[in-house]
């Protein structure tokens, strides 16, 4: 997957760091696209929606990384904002153009699955909702419009 305005390149000790700071292990596809990419605006941003009446599609504004210098890109910020509204299994992972968040399971037997967590769910309601089996899936999954970003070719 290609994006633009990606955090600074990472090392796998800056992935280790990260992992024993919140106990837990990054899914492999997770820590191989922050390798590659850290974070940013994906050319192919559109993704099904299935559960939510009216709204078939979201639109990934950003994918978090590590050590960007704007604080709400970050994974480690987005963990810690978000700990009490997010179900503790999850780690948001990217934002839709609105509060929505992308997220992959990191423990549980849901390990490595993504969800999108609708951060308007009515109280009582179902917040969380099954977009992929596994990040590359989702990934694979993803599609482009009119109004997707363009990556340029240098």
């Amino acid at each position: 997957m290609r994006t633009t305005e990606g955090g600074p390149l990472l090392s796998n000790a800056d992935l280790d760091a990260f992992e024993q700071r919140y106990g837990f292990a990054l899914p492999l596809p997770l820590r191989e696209f922050l390798l590659t990419s850290n974070g940013g605006r994906p050319e192919r941003d559109l993704f099904k929606l299935q559960g939510l009446p009216g709204n078939p599609f979201g639109r990934i504004h950003f994918f978090f990384g590590l050590n960007d210098p704007i604080e709400a890109c970050n994974l480690d910020w987005n963990l810690e904002v978000f700990r009490d509204r997010i179900p503790p299994e999850l780690l948001p992972i990217a934002t839709t153009e609105g509060a929505d968040k992308v997220c992959l399971s990191v423990t549980g037997a849901t390990a490595g699955q993504v969800f999108y967590w609708d951060a308007h769910a009515r109280p009582g309601t179902n917040s969380v909702h099954l977009l992929a089996e596994d990040l590359d899936t989702f990934i694979s999954a993803l599609q482009s419009d009119a109004l997707s970003p363009t990556v340029l070719e240098s």
